[in-house]
């Protein structure tokens, strides 16, 4: 019975549950996956999730007080210097916003007075103050065929019905096509 083995698999030894170990080389197979195993996990994770978060608010914890310590050393004039500098880089903040916010405006009014509809010319002004020249091609495509559609839907509607069938009574009213269709009887 041994004799039908394949020598070129590896054999796998099997536990009393039926699980798989390790084969002949030492390597681990799969083991299938159960409850206890899924709980075992869970706890691996929580327990390292734990330890983390532990090591995160010591971090946090020792750079509170280095920062308390840094400011103590300060003197006041150099304490006022670091407030100064934050409300600075706040203002600095504050108006590159608003010159943002100027030139979204302006773009979106060029936009829309070339006749692009409100949402395509915010989209269009979003994408040309941030400099994404992609997105600004893609929402000009979208107004050329959304324009494109609305004039084709225009004119279809300006154009008279096609009479492609006869009728009879316009046959009769129409002097040629009587002369002709007598003609031709």
């Amino acid at each position: 019975m041994e004799e039908n083995k394949n020598i070129n698999e590896p054999q796998v030894e099997e536990n009393a549950a039926g699980e798989t170990g390790t084969d002949k080389d030492g390597q681990e197979q799969e083991q299938p996956i159960t409850m206890e195993s899924l709980m075992a996990d869970m706890a691996k994770l929580k327990a390292e999730n734990a330890k983390n978060k532990l090591a995160l608010d010591k971090a946090l914890h020792n750079n509170g007080e280095l920062t308390k310590q840094l400011r103590a050393k300060m003197t006041a004039s150099e304490q006022e210097e670091a407030a100064k500098r934050e409300r600075e880089a706040a203002q600095q903040k504050e108006i590159e916003d608003l010159k943002n916010y100027k030139r979204r405006s302006e773009a979106r009014e060029r936009y829309l007075t070339l006749g692009m509809n409100a949402e395509h010319a915010k989209q269009a002004a979003e994408a040309e103050v941030a400099g994404d020249m992609e997105a600004l091609a893609n929402v000009q495509k979208l107004h050329t065929e959304a324009l494109l559609k609305s004039k084709e839907a225009e004119w279809l509607k300006s154009r008279p019905d096609v009479n492609s069938g006869r009728n009879e009574d316009k046959e009769a009213a129409d002097p040629f096509l009587v002369g002709f269709k007598s003609a031709t009887l």
